[in-house]
């Protein structure tokens, strides 16, 4: 197959979303089909082949920037028509905001939507204005593709994506797990603990970290992707480092000598109980056990490697017992390979793969 990857992005090439897309790429290479990234982004500039850790040589992309105002509409058409005269056998197109154009390419060409997140309830957080605009235009998008993918099973039950009744699978977020590889766990006796994230995001839930460094001042806490001033509602406790925004190169010295890693904390501010977060893959591989405030997808059952605190207001302070027993449990070890082999990139991509290749041979199959 032919397969056109259409993405709006801005985040640049080493945020955790744009490497996860050019893994799932790379393994549909390596499963014989040819496929393009489409970017829509007010980043970049260049085109061509990529390049480097973050964007393998083999992934062909198609940029189109774009500035403010009705520029931006004007570039969004202008790379649909790009993405037409490829003439691809499928669009997988990670579901974002409606453009003139879209729902008639989604109709004309067999496409598959990727729905990372309960999107009316992460918008309402945001701007009112680009809220309103969302909530009316996005039924024009959904009921134009052919398939959705979930990333967990709780949002494709939601409602507002279950009354479209398209063919739909889950497929939690996976890692390459051969980019990573554990290291032996470090000899220090303080415990140190790791997040990775992006400001601006109130279900990672921050403020519930330092509630938990405040409550162990003897514990370190290494803060990527962070500054102090994205601390929202006070100031942050003295054994809280922030590195700001680092490359994997960069970042994964911290992830080495890290004890325990923590996921997101606060999933309940976007009304989420499941989630299959790219950090938390890749914490898992390089072997560091999880502490999360949700359930993961890919453990529905738990695991003894991950904490699953409650996914409420307060959790850290209220499951403090539980988090020194499994930090106590787990300092000096690591997580055996073995146990996540399921989340390899190339386990995923081929389920999705089967998936994409249904929905093409219906031509949609929309109801």
């Amino acid at each position: 197959m032919k397969i056109a990857y259409l993405m709006h992005w801005n985040e640049g090439p080493e945020s955790g979303v744009f490497k996860k897309v050019t893994a799932q790429m790379a393994e549909w290479i390596a499963l014989g089909h040819e496929v393009r990234l489409f970017l829509f982004t007010r980043r970049w500039k260049g085109e061509g082949h990529g390049g480097g850790e973050a964007v393998p040589a083999d992934i062909p992309l198609v940029i189109q920037p774009y500035g403010k105002g009705l520029n931006r509409f004007a570039a969004f058409r202008m790379l649909l028509t790009r993405l037409e005269q490829w003439a691809p056998d499928a669009i997988y197109h990670r579901f974002d905001l409606y453009y003139a154009g879209l729902p008639r390419l989604l109709r004309r060409i067999p496409s598959i939507l990727e729905i990372n997140t309960n999107d009316l309830a992460e918008m309402r957080l945001g701007s009112r204005l680009r809220y309103l605009y969302h909530r009316l235009t996005r039924g024009l998008v959904l009921r134009s593709a052919g398939g959705f993918v979930f990333v967990s099973a709780e949002i494709g039950e939601e409602p507002h994506f279950k009354k479209y009744g398209q063919p739909r699978e889950v497929i939690g977020n996976g890692f390459a797990l051969s980019n990573a590889t554990p290291s032996p766990p470090p000899p220090s006796v303080r415990v140190r603990l790791i997040f990775i994230g992006t400001p601006g995001q109130p279900w990672h839930g921050v403020d519930e970290i330092a509630a938990l460094a405040r409550l162990r001042p003897d514990w370190h806490f290494d803060m990527v992707g962070l500054q102090p001033e994205d601390m929202v509602g006070g100031s942050a406790p003295r054994n809280m480092e922030f590195h700001g925004r680092l490359s994997r190169l960069d970042y994964e010295p911290l992830l080495r000598q890290a004890d325990v890693a923590v996921g997101s904390l606060a999933l309940y501010r976007n009304r989420m109980n499941e989630a299959s977060p790219l950090k938390v893959r890749e914490y898992l591989a390089y072997g560091l056990p999880v502490i999360i405030g949700y359930r993961d997808t890919d453990f529905p059952k738990g695991a003894s490697f991950i904490l699953e605190l409650a996914n409420e207001a307060g959790s850290t302070a209220k499951g403090l017992q539980d988090i020194e027993n499994f930090v106590r449990t787990w300092k000096g070890r690591r997580v055996p390979a073995g146990e996540v082999m399921h989340l390899d990139t190339a386990v995923k991509e081929a389920a999705r793969v089967r998936f994409m290749e249904r929905i093409a041979r219906k031509g949609g199959d929309k109801p």
